[in-house]
């Protein structure tokens, strides 16, 4: 199905996008309970059996990805690289035998495999030679527009409901696990950068017959009748087999009070994302248990099957571009997800973000090095190589292994991730554009996400105060995780939808004290996209715009007022917080104390060190984990803080 050619050069697409969303970031660089319960009916959610055959993730892993020969191999495990990238073979010959597995083998390395069902996960987003890799969705948008009533460009080709492609992708997982197994790869990666269609580009995927006889199949069990789907669409269906969902043309041009017919449909198509890309991980599990399967590319929250509740409990490893707090959803979805992260370059930034990442609890780095940065083909080590030993000795130490074991600490803070609210606050946008999202591509979802940019704000102002909220979903708010967690403040960003159970919980969660903040009022719409004829809560929310300038000190006015503080202070000379700088609070596993990492924001990058002084609350023994200094039994120190790398401090109490 693919040319041995396009399968060897596949990746470097990859690189490109990766590139290009390494610099659109912005100062934050720095389903519903009925889905959840479709959930585990199709075995996304892992059961406690699968997740004690999946092993720990014991170390920080860092993977050369073009790195080939063996002595450029070589050279990069003696800095600490520990692992490389096999590709997978799709003609049916024998991956094991690829003689870059045998050098990995004769290094002792470990490595992943790459791209193992691409063409059926990826299908619109794959290098294939000289075409654009996105050829199959830009042919797609040309048969839309040429033609915008017909269904034919909203067939997926290959529909994630074809069975003879799920079977033929199913053995051919088997067969490569099968016989890679006594090399135990890190991981088998199912895809790069998968989607719906193009990453994540809206698109009206998929109108083919089995999709819609699924669809059929699942709003049955939502629904239970054709009466009640009636009343909810406001249809008058004969018979199951006549429901057909909106399109999106429909839900622009149609009744914008009731997009029911055009949310389920959208809600499905990320749980018929999710189901395919679980499918694989159990074909994986089933032919070793202990092996662990992946996705990589991973995209912002939002279209392309990019709804984390779903997603991030289909794999057991994601490498994710961090855009619009994707990285803290799915982590909060799934805390057991393992994920990594992507970096390029010798540059601050690159340093800079290899720590964020590791501070954000990713487990290993994929390095991109096009450019033989790392390492030349004779095997000399190159300016990045060099310069990043050091970086890479200690996450491959000690350090790494400290931080990758330690827990996040969490402070009476709630977040809600609503991908409900996402769908419509998208569809009055582009309303208000004019309907011009045919036309657009997966880079207008970057520039254009007001959810996941107020996730992300909200996200970046706390964590400056030392403050770690918790992120739920609508399905753990409406089991009441708001009273069960003790949460006192609930941060509600751009939540345009709400359940009727929802808002019961929220107007509990407020009537005994709780703080609602919001962005936008909330709750305008049901979870189907329904409009209310009132508030859906009983209280006013207090409002903030996180994206306003002066968001984060009034944002910390609020909270502190509800009572909720940092367990230090922490001050620059002046004797102000500082505004640059972001605090992560950890619970280290050994000894169960207390890990304070503190790094400046991307802004900082060229600037020179500060000096801040930290405060706790009452002293305990410090040392600097990552040099090894000592304070001394203090409850306040002075340091140095620099403008890339973190200090990242260990709290002792005897």
């Amino acid at each position: 199905m693919v040319n041995a050619d396009a399968e060897k050069n596949e990746g470097g697409e990859k690189g490109l996008l990766f590139l290009k969303k390494k610099k659109q970031k912005d100062f934050f660089f720095a389903l519903s309970l009925r889905s959840l319960a479709t959930l585990f009916a199709l075995g996304l959610v892992a059961t406690a059996e699968a997740e004690e055959k999946t092993p720990a993730w014991p170390h920080f892993e860092i993977i050369a990805y073009q790195a080939e020969t063996r002595a450029e191999l070589a050279a990069l495990r003696s800095i600490g690289v520990s692992a490389g990238m096999l590709r997978a073979h799709r003609d049916g010959s024998d991956t094991a035998s690829d003689p870059q597995a045998a050098i990995f083998r004769s290094l002792g390395m470990r490595f992943y495999v790459e791209n193992i069902a691409t063409d059926f996960y990826s299908a619109y987003h794959r290098w294939q030679g000289t075409t654009p890799v996105n050829e199959a969705f830009l042919a797609a948008q040309a048969q839309h527009n040429a033609n915008p009533t017909s269904l034919a460009p909203f067939e997926r080709t290959p529909s994630f409901l074809d069975q003879r492609w799920r079977s033929e992708i199913g053995q051919r997982i088997s067969r490569l696990v099968t016989s890679l197994r006594a090399d135990r790869p890190l991981y088998y990666d199912l895809a790069d950068e998968p989607g719906i269609a193009d990453l994540s580009a809206a698109w009206d995927f998929d109108f083919s017959r089995p999709a819609l006889q699924d669809f059929c199949a699942w709003l049955r069990a939502q629904y239970h009748s054709l009466a009640a789907l009636d009343r909810a669409w406001e249809k008058n269906y004969r018979q199951w087999r006549d429901v057909m969902p909106e399109t999106t043309d429909q839900a622009l041009h149609g009744n914008r009070k009731n997009l029911a017919p055009w949310m389920d449909f959208k809600a499905w198509m990320d749980i018929a994302f999710a189901q395919a890309i679980s499918a694989g991980r159990e074909r994986v599990h089933a032919a070793d248990p202990k092996a662990l399967a992946a996705i990589e590319g991973a995209q912002i929250p939002g279209w392309g099957g990019y709804d984390y509740e779903t997603l991030a409990n289909a794999v057991d490893v994601m490498e994710i571009y961090d855009f619009g707090a994707s990285v803290a959803i799915a982590r909060a979805m799934n805390p057991k997800l393992i994920t990594l992260m992507t970096i390029a370059g010798n540059d601050p930034e690159t340093e800079a973000a290899l720590w964020r990442g590791v501070l954000a609890g990713m487990g290993g780095a994929i390095l991109w090095d096009e450019n033989h940065a790392l390492v030349s083909s004779d095997g000399r080590l190159g300016p990045w190589g060099r310069a990043a030993a050091a970086d890479f000795a200690a996450l491959r130490g000690p350090l790494g292994d400290t931080l990758l074991a330690a827990q996040r600490q969490h402070d009476p803070i709630a977040i809600l991730y609503s991908p409900e609210s996402f769908r419509i606050h998208w569809l009055l946008d582009r309303a208000a554009t004019s309907g011009d999202w045919a036309t657009r591509g997966a880079d207008a979802e970057y520039r254009a996400n007001p959810q996941s940019d107020a996730i992300a704000a909200f996200l970046h102002h706390l964590g400056a105060r030392g403050l770690n909220p918790t992120i739920l979903s609508s399905s753990r708010i409406r089991a009441g995780d708001l009273q069960k967690g003790g949460f006192r403040i609930l941060i509600l960003p751009e939540t345009l939808a709400l359940s009727a159970a929802e808002a019961a919980a929220i107007n509990h969660f407020a009537a005994g004290g709780g703080l609602v903040i919001a962005s936008t009022p909330p709750g305008g719409f049901d979870e189907h996209g329904r409009r209310r004829v009132r508030p859906a809560l009983d209280v006013a929310p207090h409002f903030l715009d996180p994206m306003r300038p002066d968001a984060e000190k009034n944002l910390a006015a609020q909270i502190a007022a509800a009572g909720v503080l940092p367990p230090f202070h922490l001050a620059t000379e002046n004797g102000k917080w500082p505004d640059d700088v972001t605090i992560t609070r950890l619970t280290r596993a050994s000894d169960g104390g207390e890990i304070i990492a503190l790094q400046r924001d991307a802004r900082a990058i060229e600037s020179p060190a500060i000096s801040v002084t930290l405060t706790l609350a009452r002293a305990c023994r410090i040392e600097d984990l990552r040099n090894g200094h000592h304070f001394g039994v203090e409850h306040e120190i002075t340091f140095p803080l620099d403008a890339i790398v973190p200090i990242i401090l260990a709290c002792s109490r005897e």
